[in-house]
């Protein structure tokens, strides 16, 4: 957009966002604001080189108290000194107070904790405006997405924000690009293990030690940063070979009965709110798959009208409309397991593809 991009972490995850700077080796300042805290990471060449932020507790002299650097004492004097327009770190050295060396060390630790604080906020805004960087920083840090990514989400609550981004577990994963020397942690590196180019998603959590929400998470940050790769799904969960019926009305008929189950799987852990989640899903899908789903909704029960989706269909040529109806019909089906996975957790979507599977 004119004046660089804007978006909400909502939309586009703090890991996402990243990658795509350092894809495109970006320079500039990306600003990110949750109500009253504002923290603004500086990006060079596609790296995180330094930080601020507007919340009392990332300040300097607060981070040196945290650490026992520094007495109270210490940080009252080198605020009032503030005044005269030096900054507080050279104050604290001028004091006598710290040596070079801490310095140089607590603002690299205070510019990365700036950094990690914020993959927390699953909730904010963003903006990035390629610009050159200020030339007064001195003391920076250099953050590879990599590590960047990696790092941060070891601190994100895994049954947060990050459980909408979950991989979908039917995806075949195989091992990507060769992780940094020492940055992985051995349960990290059990679980990078387990992908094989074999295993699904589905699989992995099965093998792993972890859990599943914490395999989740860390195949996320994997797949993130290309560490990890998708091969494609390796299932579905109803393929045409298992839709005996030639009919359109048979064939809707029998997606019906899974649409049902869904539906009544979903009022059960959630209550009503359950038919508009899953409104919304067969709309985002409605628009993808107009030829099919075209003034088409939801019942009551959770199933389709097979008069509405029969008649869409009669307008395609005899020869694909079976092919087009079925995958269509997949499709939203998908689309369902993925509003469960987002809104219940994946062992609830593991659950539903047990009892759909045909026997």
């Amino acid at each position: 957009m004119p004046g660089g991009l804007r978006g909400t972490l909502g939309a586009l995850a703090l890991p996402e966002l990243v990658r795509e700077l350092a894809t495109a080796k970006a320079t500039g300042v990306l600003s990110v604001t949750n109500g009253r805290a504002r923290k603004a990471l500086y990006v060079s060449d596609g790296k995180v080189v330094f930080a601020t932020s507007n919340v009392p507790a990332d300040r300097l002299g607060e981070v040196l108290l945290r650490a026992g650097k520094i007495t109270r004492e210490q940080n009252d004097l080198s605020i009032r000194a503030l005044a005269a327009g030096k900054r507080q770190g050279r104050v604290l050295v001028e004091m006598g107070a710290l040596s070079p060396g801490d310095l140089w060390s607590a603002v690299q630790s205070q510019v990365q904790e700036i950094v990690f604080s914020v993959f927390r906020w699953g909730e904010g805004q963003f903006h990035f405006e390629e610009s050159a960087l200020p030339e007064r920083e001195r003391i920076t840090v250099d953050l590879d997405v990599t590590t960047l990514i990696i790092v941060g989400l070891r601190r994100v609550d895994a049954g947060g924000w990050v459980r909408s981004h979950q991989p979908d577990g039917h995806l075949v994963l195989e091992r990507g690009e060769a992780p940094p020397e020492g940055l992985l942690l051995p349960h990290e590196e059990h679980v990078l293990g387990l992908v094989d180019g074999e295993r699904s998603v589905t699989e992995v959590c099965h093998e792993s030690e972890i859990g599943d929400n914490e395999t989740l998470k860390l195949l996320y940050a994997l797949l993130a940063t290309s560490l990890v790769k998708s091969l494609g799904r390796k299932v579905q969960t109803l393929d045409q070979d298992f839709v005996p019926a030639d009919t359109t009305y048979e064939v809707v008929e029998s997606f019906n009965r899974m649409y049902r189950f869904v539906f009544a799987y979903l009022v059960k852990e959630v209550g009503p709110i359950a038919e508009s989640v899953l409104a919304k899903y067969l709309g985002n899908v409605r628009q993808s798959r107009a030829e099919v789903f075209a003034g088409v909704g939801l019942r009551p029960d959770g199933s389709l009208d097979e008069g509405a989706v029969e008649r869409n269909v009669g307008r395609l040529g005899e020869d694909e409309r079976r092919d087009t109806l079925v995958s269509a019909l997949n499709e939203f089906l998908y689309a369902e397991l993925l509003a469960v996975k987002r809104t219940l957790g994946a062992e609830h979507e593991g659950a539903i593809i047990r009892a759909l599977r045909p026997r």
